[in-house]
């Protein structure tokens, strides 16, 4: 499924600067900057919340609306705060609709392997490709269900779109499907013959040899006291 393009309302950006910025920032803008086809970059400003509603349904094809004029441009880059939760900057490179485009797309695997004590692991998750931005996918699918115990999935196996090429190495790695190792108990040591069948607590023999002494005691005779 091609990506579709979507609007984003822009603004050019004229204050520069990590205080300008984070200003920007909570006022709900993002700083952000395009460029491409031999134009000199422009710095510009867009809502928080558009791009990161179109963020997170993968839109990458935007329609940068700057008052009367248009021009189409690809996210080309997202730049988090530390938390990983909201959006600081964004790079848009300028694009023509009948040239080519090369950028990464994510990987998504399909189908669950029908083998037991397995695990499948994605080695990568990303793939580089070229086409026209109409037929940009929303992702590159790998079907993984007949895999077994000990293959692999390579970038050869995909299977893209047309219109799209594969420009990562054919021979990456996808995927792999390995054995899960099952923990074997240790067998319990043997018990030493003439042992006892119970361990020996500190202070019981001796325990023993007081109550045997105490005992022995009682059973003395008395001593008739002299006249």
């Amino acid at each position: 499924m091609a990506l579709s393009t979507e609007t984003l309302h822009a603004k050019p950006r004229t204050a520069a600067g990590t205080r300008a910025c984070r200003r920007l920032r909570a006022e709900g803008l993002v700083p952000a900057v395009v460029y491409g086809r031999q134009v000199a970059p422009e710095a510009i400003q867009v809502s928080q919340e558009e791009l990161d509603e179109a963020v997170r349904r993968r839109a990458r094809m935007f329609e940068l609306e700057m008052g009367k004029t248009k021009e189409v441009a690809l996210l080309k880059e997202v730049q988090y705060d530390a938390f990983g939760s909201e959006i600081i900057h964004a790079d848009f490179v300028r694009v023509a609709l009948d040239e080519a485009v090369t950028l990464t797309v994510p990987i998504q695997l399909k189908g669950t392997p029908k083998v037991e004590h397995a695990v499948l692991q994605q080695t990568l998750g990303q793939i580089e490709i070229e086409c026209l931005p109409k037929d940009i996918p929303d992702a590159i699918v790998a079907m993984v269900a007949d895999m077994q115990i000990g293959d692999t999935f390579k970038v050869s196996q995909l299977t893209p779109a047309p219109g799209v090429k594969i420009l990562t190495e054919p021979d990456v790695i996808v995927a792999a499907l390995t054995a899960i190792e099952e923990e074997v108990a240790a067998p319990a040591a043997a018990p030493v013959e003439g042992a006892a069948a119970e361990p020996e607590v500190i202070g019981r023999k001796a325990a023993e040899e007081g109550e045997e002494a105490e005992e022995g005691e009682e059973e003395k005779p008395k001593e008739k006291k002299k006249e």
